[in-house]
């Protein structure tokens, strides 16, 4: 009952929005396990090792919350060598749903390498087109003199639209640490829904850090990192622990500021990465929810692009 009533107001909070005929997506999509999905918000990150990554994660939030976001998130990438340089391309969908809104973008990476100060650099493109849609014959208008059930600004029907997407990234890696910056939706794409109301994208800018520590005469690799995102407007930090056992087993915590701690666990089994991640949320929203769910799921298949090299470069989604 609870979920049902929060849900109802975060549908009326995003009307309120509409009827003074603007709507702006200030929320970026949510991934727990970021470090291991650097393409969902650099594009540098394609092909920085010797290895084909195809990843998949599916994030449920706010489990109980009614009509709470739920993210889909699919991307493959490899390096590749050209007019004897190193490069790397990648492909991604992102699927994200949030009350009566549905956010989906399709992009194209690219990432061209360069050796500096003993370590590797990439800087990375994206291109890609953003579609949104919003269904205006589900919604929920309360009674009252407030509310007025026929306001033109309300679409009363399902709309959608499409728009032009573009990002920017670079990331470096030398021995056990790594770091990246990125901004996306440099176009700010706005996608009219209706007549009456429109959606603006936010530009978004990243900074991402962390390193693979090895612990001496153990099995065990230590691995800290940190993904700050932020429009200027509103911040969000996430600061994480891992460790990994003997390459195999991993697990770790989380905090992000004002919102969840995280509790995860995965495995490394051959080529396949599987991991699991829990929210425990901390915000006012917690009270209605039971918590956020997300599952991940990643193929890496190894080749050598320069058999000249004996020492092919490792990534930390590989290690």
């Amino acid at each position: 009952m609870k979920g049902t009533c929060v849900g109802r107001l975060l549908l009326c909070s995003m009307f309120a929005f509409l009827s003074v005929w603007s709507l702006r997506a200030q929320n970026e999509v949510q991934s727990s396990m970021y470090w291991a999905v650097p393409t969902l918000y650099n594009p540098a990150t394609v092909g920085i090792d010797t290895a084909l990554h195809v990843t998949a994660f599916d994030r449920m939030q706010w489990v109980g919350v009614e009509n709470a976001p739920q993210t889909f998130f699919v991307s493959a990438d490899l390096p590749v060598k050209l007019f004897k340089r190193a490069h790397g391309v990648g492909v991604s969908v992102t699927h994200d749903r949030a009350g009566l809104f549905t956010t989906t973008y399709f992009d194209l990476d690219y990432a061209f390498r360069w050796k500096l100060w003993g370590g590797i650099l990439q800087g990375g493109v994206q291109l890609g087109m953003v579609n949104q849609g919003f269904d205006g014959s589900k919604i929920y208008i309360p009674d009252g003199d407030a509310w007025e059930p026929g306001d033109d600004a309300l679409p009363s029907s399902n709309v959608s639209a499409m728009a032009f997407d573009a990002g920017v990234g670079a990331y470096y890696q030398r021995g056990w640490w790594w770091g990246g910056v990125s901004a996306l939706h440099l176009t700010k794409p706005v996608i009219d829904l209706d007549e009456y109301a429109y959606s603006e994208v936010e530009r978004t800018y990243y900074f991402h850090a962390g390193g693979n520590i090895p612990i001496k005469r153990t099995l065990f690799l230590v691995q800290p990192s940190l993904l700050v995102k932020t429009t200027f407007q509103a911040t969000q930090v996430d600061v994480t622990l891992r460790a990994t056992w003997n390459k195999r087993f991993w697990g770790g915590v989380t905090y992000r500021n004002g919102d969840a701690i995280v509790l995860m666990a995965g495995a490394d089994i051959k080529s396949v990465r599987i991991g699991y991640a829990y929210d425990i949320g901390i915000s006012p929203l917690a009270k209605a929810s039971d918590g956020s769910h997300e599952i991940l799921a990643t193929y890496t298949l190894e080749f050598e692009l320069d058999k000249k090299r004996k020492h092919p470069s490792k990534s930390i989604r590989i290690l």
